[in-house]
């Protein structure tokens, strides 16, 4: 098993609590809703739906990594989240951002053939010392990785439809995919390099299914 549930579940829960005071019912509701729904399944789809203001079916109809993202992003900016903050890295909605990136990195990931082949590819891209920060279950903190790093890695059509559907900055999708890569290789990787790889693999395509809301 990885802790990759775990993370999106530990990210998930944090976008519940960063509603505004006036969703903060809402908030709790929903989050006992999901645990009755069992699971990361329904913790997701209260996230869903708070961000969508309750619309969360709409954007899924067509299926796919884009219906995917237009669930989660649906609204992120509109009227749910009036308490965001031009000062801030990603205004009040930043958990929620990193919720809206994640199928874009879990996505990346399964492109370059699972979790072997992208560790392949953050070595080929000059970031092996990062990676394996990341990896290796001995190190206390992951070793942070450049926005101009993560431009190179991924694709700016998904980053640009990120960054319209949420009304932020191209800037800020790429922040916020360079604070979740980390987390998510090490999540995958609980016993370093001996980590299973074909576990790794299941558990992202696990979680990917789960942000398909069903």
């Amino acid at each position: 098993m990885t802790n990759l549930a775990s993370l999106v579940e530990a990210i998930a829960k944090q976008a519940l609590g960063g509603q505004n005071n006036s969703n903060q019912q809402n908030s709790q509701q929903n989050s006992q809703q999901s645990n009755d729904a069992g699971g990361l399944g329904g913790i997701l789809g209260s996230v869903l739906g708070q961000l969508n203001g309750g619309n969360s079916q709409q954007g899924q109809s067509s299926g796919g990594l884009g219906s995917i993202l237009g669930s989660v992003l649906g609204q992120l900016n509109g009227g749910g989240n009036q308490n965001q903050g031009s000062g801030s890295s990603f205004g009040g909605g930043k958990s929620a951002l990193l919720v809206a990136v994640l199928p874009i990195v879990l996505a990346w990931i399964q492109k370059q053939g699972g979790l072997q082949g992208a560790l392949d590819k953050l070595t080929k891209s000059g970031l092996g010392g990062q990676a394996q920060s990341w990896v290796d279950p001995n190190t206390a903190q992951n070793q942070n990785v450049e926005e101009q790093h993560v431009e190179q890695l991924f694709d700016d059509q998904d980053v640009e439809q990120v960054a319209n559907q949420t009304n932020e900055s191209k800037q800020n999708v790429y922040a916020a995919i360079a604070t979740v890569l980390p987390q998510i290789i090490d999540s995958l990787t609980p016993q370093g390099q001996s980590s299973s790889q074909s576990e790794a693999n299941n558990d992202i395509q696990n979680i990917l299914n789960s942000l398909n809301i069903r």
